[in-house]
């Protein structure tokens, strides 16, 4: 009896805190070392870069950094993308603050790769005494099921950074936990007549 109590309490507290599983996280690349290739560093959070994108300082003053940063990613100019793929849940929304010498896109895709939403800078966003301070714009995509982002600049050969990597997992249904719950009750039941 006692475990079973034990098992529900902990049900409750598990429910409870579902909606935990939707907070957002942020991924500021602070924890890298300068010169790190991007990978799987983050998959523990719920991201995985491919290996796409290299951690930096700030590239020169046309690409300044958040006030709170010392490092940014920066796509290798020999690829004109960043992907990111959600590890676990898929995500609700996705983004982050970019700088790109051309249009920097953001486009969020489901698991059967259909673009889902874009988002853009529409154009150079670097920093320019002759034109407001656009740099470091946030693009940000919001759509059911995203599985992955593609960051993408349309110009081959040029760059962008991206910091502040945010992304909000879709939660988990509160009934999916309930089963869980009933079949664990329904399994306990079943021990103490077996």
């Amino acid at each position: 009896m006692k475990v079973l109590i034990t098992f529900c309490a902990s049900a409750v507290l598990i429910i409870a805190t579902g909606s935990a599983n939707a907070d957002m996280a942020v991924i500021d690349f602070e924890s890298l070392d300068i010169g790190t290739v991007v990978d799987d560093q983050f998959s523990y959070l719920g991201a995985d870069f491919n290996g796409d994108a290299t951690v930096t300082g700030s590239l020169s003053s046309s690409f300044p950094l958040l006030p709170e940063s010392s490092k940014v990613i920066f796509n290798y100019p020999s690829y004109d993308l960043t992907r990111v793929d959600a590890v676990g849940p898929e995500w609700m929304m996705a983004g982050g603050h970019v700088t790109g010498t051309y249009t920097v896109t953001l486009t969020a895709y489901d698991s059967s790769d259909t673009p889902l939403i874009t988002d853009s800078t529409g154009g150079d966003n670097t920093f320019n005494k002759d034109k407001p301070n656009t740099t470091n714009m946030l693009l940000s995509v919001s759509a059911p099921n995203i599985a992955y982002v593609k960051f993408s600049i349309i110009e081959s050969g040029t760059t962008f950074t991206i910091d502040d990597f945010k992304f909000n997992p879709v939660p988990v249904p509160a009934a999916v936990l309930l089963g869980m719950l009933g079949l664990g009750v329904a399994g306990m039941k079943l021990r103490k007549f077996v």
